[in-house]
Formats: structure tokens, C-alpha cells, sequence
């Protein structure tokens, strides 16, 4: 019987994740092909010389740009010939290509070599000249990639020198240790390793206010900056003017209504004076007109009146004159507003622009103010012609916040939320058509009528960020100021500043802001003569301790190590006997013999069954092996839940387990290898334990089926035969037959069938850019009613009392509301006639007076006319309103125009009116109305409810709307439901996958996206053909196909790993997929993606440099832990892990004790002897010599006897 084992199986296979074990990098280590110390080129100068905040790379391709180079690079392959590499290039595209090295190669490499050392073993000066150039145009090739050809023919004709170099070492301990027994032939897989000091940086820490890598803002960038900042500029200085002029409205009623009780207490004052200067006249004056009336009464003749009206005319009494000062005077306006209300009114209602009057103002002084103009230099300011009073200059001040408002209005975006439905999950979508420049500022001048602001802007990198403290460091040309702001709220990766160093400056203004965010993390911005022609755009800078390096930062990413692809494999070691299973006993003389019926019979049934595998206690019993793989499997599944380092998963029928460690030094690969066969030893240890005792459940199929199995046993003890005559020999004897189990040895073995380089990506908030992906105004798009109440800034309008008229014009347009008409101000005519007849004082008449219902009586214009009863010269009025103003006028002229201010009257009111000397009067009166606050308020609310009645209904149809859209989706999902797994996990990877490459990108924003297309319409559509294409898909190809996408590992993290204000809307997010629901709630996510083969050295390039590898052989970076991998990743794959193991498994299979086998064999249960026992991990365990020997005695029944069956 043969004695090799063909019978395996691969239990199960893993992947083992460890840190490779260190290579040695010295230059012993013919592994690599290393430029030698003593080796210096013109690169090496430039490193020296290269300044702090640039990269090296930055520095060589600068160097090369200035055509600075002292050597004069190689440009076809003939050159190279011509400097006697001829040789050497075909030896070294031999080793390239894998053929055959003849002896004759050696020989030239090592005679090449040997001309090249001197008496020391060292380089010569014109080998050292040689390799230096050498080395140099490599290095040239590399950063430039020119030509392929060229830098391929470098790296041969340095492999045919390098195996010179094996050729010529010195073999000792550790350099046979290091390459092997033969270290010619290790040479030939030598790769090409590049200077890491010209790559590669050393870090230093130190505290910077510098930014390291300021990217400079592209001009689409910059323009969408300004025109966003240009429009909130616009909003800002409206808002900026309007509370300029409340403040002056303020100002100026104080000063009116100062004026108003000056004016009238001068008045009182200066006709009591004139009343008591002309008392005595006044009462011979009322003694004369008494006696006329008197005479008038008892109906005397004109000649008796005569002369007592000569007599009257000769009293002269002056008429009373009242002039008071001009209501509108700028020197009491400079006197009594505060400043800079005063320069807005000048900017406001002058002929003088804000910025002129605002830098000569310093020269005004105040013999140069008179009432209505400012002498200025040579310049003249005058105040508007057509304002008379204060009053002109309310009305004015109303009208232009009016105007202010509607400008406001007009440039303030609505916020409206919108919903898109997603497979039945309503989900808001943040439509923001703004480009965002994460840390973009912009820095404005705006300017109002009293002085000038700075309008500060930047995005942010957050959706609402919150900025905890803002200060202001400003040195002016009016001086140094420091301003500082806290907890300043975002919207939509916005950050806007209220107006900065409000009239701090008047034309230049230098400033630093420092900026804290939440999240601890700090900027600042420093912005340098900001002058009203201009905006300054740029970056926010980062304040933090930092490592000061120039080089590829790679953050978010590490390089893991190796991911080792394993599989257990089984083979049989040995049969060997196990426990008694069955003892037959038989008396001597005894003749016994039995039957058994064995007899399955199933009926169609579709119940569960279970039941207990019990052992048949029979020599015949039927042989069928246990199923090792599906006992591993349950054991496998077993191990998944009780430990949490060990990863199972299933696919097409094989079994995977994964395990994880990671290691950091010499050992990692050992210790793996024990760990993973501890743990193959645990599961098949517990599989075999299952063997043994195994209850199963399975479904009884509906199938009838019926088996019967008769066996017929007959023992015979009476006797046998025998050539002996010897009574004894044959007497006959007890018997008794002992039946054993049969168990199996197998020998169990890891193999290595593969390996791959892992990167890990940390991600946080994964579902972001998904998320962001919602920002678009495509698909059915459900747009939420905005609540007036809720709306944002200017727009808001919480009650009927605060809102304005041009708010409620605002959201009656929007919802489409017609609001009932209203004047605010009014003007009602009142005219009567009154008839005296009275030449001295005449008596008081009094009329009651109603005015339009909801409105006050601000002011009163009256137009009159009279008539004297006498022929005296002048005349008076009086008038007494309800509300205690009295009012008297002489006159002179018999008509004229009483203007009263201040008046206040409402609703009906009483005026009592009088005079002197007046026969009659006609009274024409313009009351100017405004309307009563109760009745604006009432309008107010009146239409304010018309409008959220409006609203509520446009938003119980949203909701109505959106309920059938879920109904709908839901429908949609019921008859896909099936199909949605794969979407999701589509969408997750994708997702993903683009945050990994924006990683391995680093400069995310300015390389993803590019276009290279024109055209909006089919026959304009273009395709732009340049370099820059082939550069951007060189990148796509080499992104897409350097990793293994499709088998990408990803965990995700909760939601507190993400940002804090973020924790509620990543709990709350919903899916009816559950992994698809953990990515949305995911604070952070961890990503493996493993290196496509073939890909590591260039993947490992680009990561270093940031370039993509142009074809052919890559160079290695001298990076020693990434030396290590690539060492470790030419290892062979299919080799043994560590050492094998034996496991024992019981079988079903019985054999009797001391008999043989049927079969002829050499053995009687087979053998498979180790070669190698010292790889055992128990030698002990291992079976030598079988426990079983042949023997050719049989069991014969006495020839003369018959049997006690029964005949047929």
C-alpha cells in the first residue's frame, strides 16, 4: 500500500494583518542597489541649500528649470554607449528581463567592477566620477520622467555594475546571513533604492504663526469671494444707514420738541412784556369801545360816534411782532446731535458727498457754521432748499429708511428648507448654490453718512459653524484700536461679522483678526492697507504648533503593514485504535447464532425533527466519514461570538477566518504565524470534541422511502479441525472478541498564499459628503413654507406689533396675500366762518372739531381771512385748543397763514377762538395726519394674521404633498426591496471611496473636478485636448487601478466620534438599510484598502513624491521601513507558516481485536510517517510503528456439526 497522502483539504482560510518584519538596509544587502556614500552629485547641493518652507522635490525641479545643471543629461542611448556601458546595458537588460546570465557576464561585471576599486577596496576618483553622473541623470529621469528610455537603460547598466559589486564583497557571518549562501544570485534581484536625503524630510516642532503651504486662491475663487462679499456689502451698508438715520430721527425730535418749548416760552415771555409796555392803551382803548357799543345800543346817530372813533384812531398801539430763530440751524444741530449724527445729517440732506466733508471736518470751526451752511475751505455746504423745519427733515429721514428697507429686502435670500424623499425617508436638503472656499475671506470698505465700517467675511469648513471669539488688532490713520466679538453663529459654512472699526479709519486701515472656533482650532487673517477702492481676498491662516515640513503630509492615512492571506490545509497522518466499542463473549462448546433487522421507513411529513446519534453496537456496521469542513464551520461560528479579535465570513461556499495583530519588531511575522496556529489548533480541537457528541436538527423531506437490512450472525464454539490428535489442543475454549473504534490522525497546516500592502484611512463623519451631495435643486424637491415668525434676519416678523409695513408688503407677496389699503399719513380740510362784529375784545366762540377715525393731528396749517370791525390797524386772533395750546396773533394785513406745530390732537376735540377788532373771519384749516399707533397696530395684526393663515395653509398642503410622496416611495420600496441592499452598498463605497482619494490627493480641491469640456449645446460641445488632460486621466487610471476598491474593509464608528454639534442630526439619521443607517450615524470610519500587486513600489512613489510613476521599473525611496516591505513582498508565496499539528478524530469504523483485515496489505491500517517531525509542534503526537499486525487466523465452524439456522 503506498504510503503518500494525497488526501487534503482546505479547512478554512484568514487574513493576518501585521507590521513587516525590519529589513536590513546596509549596504551589505544585496537586496537593494544603493548609491554609494562617497557618491555625491549636484543634487545634493541643492538639498543644502534648499529653504526651510520648501520641499526638496520643489527645490530639484526648480534647480532643473533654471537649466542650472552641471552635467549635461544623457538624451538618446547611443550616448551611453559611447561612454563604454555598452556591455553593461546588455548585461543588465538580461537581469531585467529575467534571462540567463552566462559565466562570461560574470566574468565582464566582475572584472568591471574590480578596475573600478583601488588598493583598498575603495572607489577610485574616476569611478566615483562615473557612477556620480550616472546616479545624477537617474535622478534627473525620475523627477522629470523625460524619457523612459533613458532612465531604463540608467537602472540596467546599474544592475550589471551591482552584481560586480556582490561579486567583489567581502563574505563573512552576517553577510551570508543577510543574502543567503549565494549572494551572486541574490544581487540579480536587487532594486534600484533613491537617496532618501533627497526626498525625504527631517521634522522639526516649533511654534508658528506662519502658514506653511498658504494655497493661493484660484481668480474663479477669488470672484466668487467678492461677488458674494459685494452683496452683503450691500445689505450691510443699508442696514448701517438705516440705524445712522434712526439715530439722527431720535436726535432730532429731542432737539424739536427742545425748540417747540424754547419758542413757546419766548413767546409767552416777549407778549407779557408787550402786554404790560401797552397795558394803559389797551384799557383806554377797551373804555372807548365800550362807550361805542353803548351808544350802538340805544341806536345814536353818526354824529354822536363820530367822534369817539376819531378818538380810538388816535390811540396807536404797536403791533405785537414775534420772531423767534430759524427752527433749522446747523450751528444748534453741531451743538445739541451727537457727532455722528451730525455727520449724517450733512451726508444725509447737504450737497457735500460723506467722504468729503468726513476728512476736512477736522478743519471746521465754529465761526464757520451758520444756519443753514458750512464754510469749509474753499468748499461751501448747503443745506436742502426744500427743508423748511425739522419736521421736512423726519419726513425726509422716514422716507429713506423706507427706501433702506426695501434695499434690504430686496438683496436678503429667503431661507427656504427643502426635502428630497429617499426610498421613503424624507431627507432635508441644504440647498446652497454658493461655491464654498473653506478659510476664504474678504475684506471690504463700506461707508455710511457719518463715517466708514470694514465688512469681514470668510467660509468656513463646517455647515454652521460657531466662532467662540473674534478680536480686532487695528493701527489706523486715526490710531489703534482693538475690537473684540464673541460667539458669532454661521449658516451654510458662512461666517459674517457685523460692521468691524466703525469710524475708526477714514481712508487706509491695517488689522489682524484672530479667530478661536469651537472646535479650539485658531486662525487669523492680517490684512494690510484696506483702502476704499479695493477688497483684499485671501486665506485664513492656522495659529498652532505644527511640524515644520514641506514635504507630502499624507495626513489621515497610514501605511498598516502586510495583510498575509492564509489557509489552513488537512491532511491524513494515520489510523490508529481508539476505545473498546463492543465485546462478543461465547462459551466453549456453545453454538449461538443471531439476527438482526435493520429498517428505515420515512413518511412524508413537514415537521422538525430532532434527534440523538446514537452508536450501533455492531462489527458490520457501515463506514461513512465525518465531515471535517462543515464541523469547522460550526466551530468557526462558534468562535465569531465569544471572540472578539477573529473575523468570520462566508462566500460561495468556503470559509474564511480572519485574524488581526500587529506587531513592531523583528518578530511580528513568528508571532502571527503562532497565534494563527494556536487558533486553527483551538477550532479543530473543538470540532473534533463535536464529532463526539452531536446532536443534529434537520428537516424530513416528504419522501418515502423504505430499507431493510437482514444480518445473520452464527457463532460455533463446539470444536474445529485439526491435523492434531491431541484431545486437549482441541478442546474448545471461552472465547471472547473485543471490537475497537478506528481513529484518525490529521496533520493540520498553514500555508501563505498571498500578500498585500495596507493603507488605513481614518474618515470623520463619512456620511458628509453624501450629505453634501443633497445641496442640488434636481428631483423631486419638496420646499417647506417658511413660518414669517421663523425666518432669519431682517426677514423675521414674530408679531403683528413689529412688523413693518414694507415686512408685511414682503410675505404678502410671497404668499400671495392682498393687504387691506392704508394710509399712514393724511391730510383733512376743515373750513368755518365766524362773525364778531366786535371792535374791542371779542367774545370766545367755541366749535367742536372731529377729526378722521385712527389718525393725529401732528400740525395744522391755516388760511385766513378778516375783516375789521373798526378802523383800526391791526387785529387778533386767538385760538384755544382742547388739549391746552393757546395760540395768539396780531395782524396787520387781513389775511395770512398760521402754521401750528406739535398739535397732537385725536378723535373730536373742542376750539375756542377770539380776537380783537374783528368784524368777522374765515378760517381754512389743513390738519396734517398721521395715523394713531392703535389703528397701525391693528392694521398690523390685522394683515400679519391674513399672512400666517396664509402660510399655515401653503404648509398644510407641503404636508400634504409630502405625505403622498411617501406613500408613493414606499410603494416603490415594498416592490424593490430587494434590490436595495446592493444600492446601499453602492452608495457607501463610492462615498467612501471618494474620501480616500481626496487623502491620497491631499490638494483635494484644486485636482478632483477638473473640466475639460465647452459647450452648453450639442453643436458648441468641445472637448479641450492638452496636456493637462492626459495629466488628470494618467491620475484617474492610476487611482481607479492601484487599489483593490472593490474588496475595500470598512468599520464604522458612532456618532460621538464625530463633532459634538453634529451628534443629533448623525442619531436621528434613519434608513431602512441597518448598515446603511450605521454609515449615517458614523462619527468616524475606518478604512483598509489594500495595494493592487504589482502596484506597491509605484503607489509607494506617488506617496512620497506625489507623482505618478510613468512605466518601467520603479525606484525605491530609501525609506527603511518601506525597504522592508518591498523585501518582504518578493518573498515567494505557497510556503508553510510555522509548524504543523496533529489532531485526532474519532470515526464511526470498528475492528476486532487480533484479527486482520480482509484486504492484503503491508499494513494493516495505514501509516503516513513525517519526514520532518522536528516542525511538529508536538513530535510526542506523532505515530511511528501501527498498533495493528496481520494475522491469517479465521473462525471455522466444526465440520460435522450443522448449523441451528433455520433452512429455507
Amino acid at each position: 500500500m503506498s504510503t503518500r497522502n494525497d488526501a487534503s483539504q482546505t479547512l478554512f482560510r484568514m487574513v493576518s494583518l501585521r507590521n513587516p518584519q525590519l529589513t536590513e538596509t546596509k549596504i551589505k544587502n544585496l537586496s537593494f542597489i544603493q548609491r554609494p556614500k562617497v557618491v555625491k552629485g549636484v543634487f545634493d547641493e541643492v538639498i543644502m541649500n534648499c529653504p526651510q518652507n520648501t520641499s526638496k522635490i520643489k527645490a530639484i525641479e526648480d534647480f532643473i528649470e533654471r537649466k542650472g545643471l552641471k552635467f549635461i543629461p544623457f538624451n538618446s542611448e547611443e550616448e551611453l554607449k559611447n561612454e563604454n556601458y555598452e556591455q553593461l546595458l546588455s548585461i543588465g537588460r538580461k537581469i531585467t528581463k529575467r534571462e540567463e546570465i552566462t559565466d562570461q557576464d560574470w566574468e565582464k561585471t566582475d572584472y568591471y567592477y574590480k578596475q573600478m576599486m583601488d588598493s583598498n577596496r575603495g572607489l577610485t576618483s574616476e569611478a566615483i566620477s562615473k557612477l556620480t553622473i550616472l546616479w545624477d541623470n537617474l535622478i534627473y529621469q525620475i523627477i522629470t520622467q523625460k524619457n523612459f528610455y533613458i532612465k531604463e537603460a540608467l537602472c540596467d547598466i546599474l544592475k550589471a555594475i551591482h552584481t560586480g559589486f556582490a561579486q567583489n564583497m567581502q563574505i563573512d557571518e552576517e553577510f551570508v546571513k543577510i543574502n543567503g549562501e549565494d549572494p551572486a544570485k541574490n544581487s540579480l534581484n536587487g532594486k534600484i533604492v533613491i537617496p532618501k536625503e533627497l526626498f525625504l524630510h527631517e521634522e522639526t516642532v516649533k511654534e508658528t504663526n506662519e502658514e506653511t503651504n498658504d494655497p493661493r486662491l484660484s481668480r474663479v475663487d477669488q470672484t466668487q469671494l467678492r461677488l458674494y462679499a459685494q452683496n452683503n456689502l450691500t445689505i450691510q451698508t443699508a442696514i448701517y444707514k438705516r440705524e445712522e438715520l434712526k439715530k439722527l430721527d431720535l436726535e432730532l425730535k429731542s432737539v424739536q420738541q427742545d425748540y417747540f418749548k424754547e419758542r413757546e416760552e419766548t413767546y409767552k415771555r416777549t407778549y407779557r412784556n408787550y402786554a404790560e409796555q401797552n397795558q394803559l392803551k389797551f384799557q383806554e382803548q377797551d373804555l372807548v369801545s365800550s362807550e361805542i357799543n353803548k351808544l350802538i345800543n340805544v341806536k345814536a346817530s353818526e354824529e354822536e360816534l363820530q367822534p369817539l372813533y376819531d378818538k380810538l384812531k388816535k390811540i396807536e398801539i404797536v403791533p405785537y411782532e414775534f420772531e423767534y430763530k430759524n427752527e433749522i440751524d446747523l450751528a444748534v444741530f453741531k451743538t445739541k446731535l451727537s457727532s455722528e449724527s451730525f455727520d449724517t445729517l450733512i451726508g444725509s440732506f447737504t450737497n457735500s458727498k460723506p467722504s468729503v466733508f468726513l476728512t476736512q471736518k477736522t478743519m471746521l470751526k465754529p465761526e464757520n457754521v451758520s444756519s443753514r451752511e458750512i464754510q469749509l475751505g474753499e468748499n461751501v455746504i448747503q443745506l436742502d432748499d426744500t427743508l423748511k423745519t425739522i419736521e421736512d427733515i423726519l419726513t425726509k429721514i422716514q422716507d429713506k429708511i423706507s427706501n433702506l428697507d426695501q434695499i434690504i429686502l430686496d438683496n436678503t435670500p429667503l431661507v427656504q428648507e427643502q426635502y428630497i424623499n429617499l426610498e421613503g425617508a424624507t431627507i432635508p436638503v441644504h440647498n446652497n448654490n454658493n461655491k464654498i472656499i473653506p478659510l476664504g475671506y474678504h475684506a471690504t470698505v463700506g461707508s455710511g453718512d457719518s463715517g466708514s465700517f470694514v465688512s469681514f467675511l470668510f467660509d468656513t469648513y463646517e455647515l454652521d459653524p460657531m466662532l467662540v471669539k473674534a478680536k480686532i488688532i487695528a493701527d489706523t490713520d486715526l490710531g489703534h484700536f482693538e475690537e473684540i466679538y464673541t460667539n458669532i453663529q454661521g449658516k451654510d459654512q458662512k461666517i459674517i461679522f457685523p460692521p468691524i472699526l466703525v469710524r475708526k479709519f477714514q481712508s487706509v486701515a491695517n488689522f489682524r483678526v484672530e479667530l478661536i472656533f469651537s472646535d479650539n482650532k485658531e486662525y487669523y487673517a492680517q490684512i494690510d492697507k484696506l483702502a476704499f477702492s479695493d477688497g483684499k481676498v485671501g486665506m485664513l491662516t492656522p495659529v498652532h504648533k505644527e511640524n515644520i515640513r514641506s514635504k507630502r503630509n499624507n495626513f489621515g492615512i497610514k501605511r498598516v503593514g502586510i495583510a498575509d492571506y492564509l489557509k489552513v490545509v488537512q491532511s491524513v497522518h494515520a489510523y490508529v485504535p481508539g476505545l473498546v466499542s463492543n465485546i462478543e463473549n461465547i462459551m466453549a462448546s456453545e453454538l449461538r447464532h443471531k439476527s438482526s433487522v435493520s429498517r428505515d421507513y420515512s413518511e412524508i411529513t413537514d415537521t422538525t425533527s430532532k434527534y440523538q446519534e446514537s452508536e450501533k453496537l455492531s462489527d458490520t456496521s457501515k463506514t461513512s466519514r465525518a465531515d471535517m469542513q462543515t464541523e469547522i464551520a460550526k466551530e468557526i461560528k462558534k468562535e465569531q461570538n465569544i471572540t472578539s479579535n477573529t473575523r468570520f465570513s462566508y462566500n460561495t461556499g468556503a470559509y474564511n477566518f480572519e485574524m488581526t495583530g500587529g506587531y513592531a519588531n523583528n518578530s511580528a511575522q513568528q508571532d502571527s504565524i503562532r497565534q494563527a496556529v494556536m487558533k486553527s489548533q483551538e477550532i479543530t480541537e473543538k470540532a473534533m470534541e463535536k464529532v463526539v457528541s452531536r446532536v443534529s436538527e434537520e428537516r424530513v423531506q416528504k419522501i418515502i422511502k423504505e430499507y431493510t437490512e437482514t444480518n445473520v450472525h452464527e457463532f460455533d464454539n463446539r470444536g474445529k479441525v485439526s491435523e492434531i490428535n491431541n484431545p486437549k489442543s482441541i478442546r474448545p475454549k471461552h472465547i471472547s472478541g473485543v471490537y475497537r473504534w478506528i481513529d484518525i490522525k490529521y496533520k493540520n497546516q498553514i500555508y501563505n498564499y498571498g500578500k498585500r500592502t495596507m493603507f488605513e484611512f481614518m474618515v470623520p463623519e463619512p456620511a458628509r459628503l453624501h450629505r453634501l451631495a443633497f445641496m442640488v435643486s434636481k428631483g423631486q424637491i419638496l420646499t417647506t413654507p417658511v413660518d414669517p415668525r421663523n425666518a432669519t434676519g431682517e426677514l423675521k416678523m414674530t408679531t403683528g406689533k413689529e412688523a413693518t409695513r414694507k415686512l408685511l408688503e414682503y410675505w404678502a407677496k410671497i404668499y400671495k396675500v392682498e393687504l387691506t389699503p392704508l394710509k399712514e399719513t393724511d391730510t383733512q380740510h376743515y373750513s368755518f366762518v365766524e362773525k364778531f362784529n366786535n371792535g374791542g375784545n371779542c367774545p370766545v366762540y367755541q366749535r367742536n372739531i372731529k377729526l378722521n377715525d385712527g389718525y393725529v393731528a401732528k400740525s395744522v396749517k391755516i388760511d385766513f381771512t378778516y375783516w375789521r370791525k373798526d378802523s383800526g390797524s391791526s387785529s387778533r386772533i386767538n385760538l384755544d385748543f382742547s388739549n391746552g395750546i393757546n395760540k395768539e396773533f396780531w395782524f396787520e394785513t387781513i389775511s395770512g397763514t398760521i402754521v401750528i406745530d406739535d398739535l397732537n390732537l385725536s378723535d373730536t376735540f373742542s376750539l375756542k377762538n377770539s380776537g380783537y377788532n374783528l368784524g368777522g373771519i374765515e378760517y381754512n384749516m389743513y390738519f396734517n395726519l398721521k395715523i394713531n399707533p392703535n389703528k397701525l397696530e391693528a392694521w398690523q395684526t390685522e394683515n400679519f394674521n391674513a399672512i400666517i393663515k396664509a402660510y399655515e395653509e401653503a404648509y398644510k398642503k407641503f404636508q400634504e404633498e409630502q405625505a403622498k410622496l411617501d406613500e408613493e416611495q414606499k410603494k416603490k420600496e415594498k416592490n424593490a426591496k430587494e434590490q436595495m441592499s446592493n444600492f446601499y452598498r453602492f452608495m457607501e463605497q463610492d462615498v467612501l471611496k471618494h474620501n480616500c482619494i481626496a487623502y491620497l490627493l491631499q490638494d483635494y480641491i484644486g485636482t478632483l473636478g477638473a473640466s475639460f469640456s465647452i459647450g452648453d449645446k450639442m453643436e458648441d460641445f468641445q472637448v479641450l485636448l492638452d496636456k493637462d488632460l492626459d495629466k488628470y486621466t494618467a491620475l484617474a487610471k492610476f487611482m481607479e487601478q492601484a487599489f483593490e476598491w472593490q474588496i475595500m474593509d470598512y468599520t464604522f464608528y458612532p456618532y460621538y466620534w464625530g463633532k459634538r454639534e453634529k451628534w443629533q442630526e448623525m442619531y436621528i439619521s434613519n434608513s431602512v438599510d441597518p448598515l446603511f443607517r450605521s454609515f449615517l450615524q458614523a462619527g468616524l470610519a475606518r478604512i483598509i484598502v489594500t495595494v493592487k500587486p504589482g502596484f506597491e513600489d509605484a503607489v509607494q512613489f506617488f506617496m512620497t513624491t506625489g507623482k505618478i510613476w510613468n512605466g518601467g521599473e520603479v525606484p525605491v525611496i530609501g525609506d527603511p521601513l518601506y525597504m522592508s516591505i518591498a523585501d518582504e513582498m518578493r518573498a515567494p508565496v505557497g510556503e508553510p507558516q510555522g509548524k504543523y499539528w496533529i489532531t485526532k478524530i474519532p470515526t464511526v469504523l470498528t475492528i476486532l481485536q487480533d484479527k486482520s483485515t480482509g484486504l492484503p496489505v503491508e499494513q494493516p491500517l495505514p501509516i503516513f510517517p513525517e519526514a520532518e517531525p522536528n516542525k511538529c509542534e508536538n513530535p510526542g503526537e506523532l505515530e511511528r510503528d501501527s498498533s495493528f499486525r496481520l494475522d491469517n487466523a479465521n473462525l471455522w465452524r466444526s465440520e460435522n456439526t450443522e448449523s441451528t439456522l433455520p433452512k429455507n
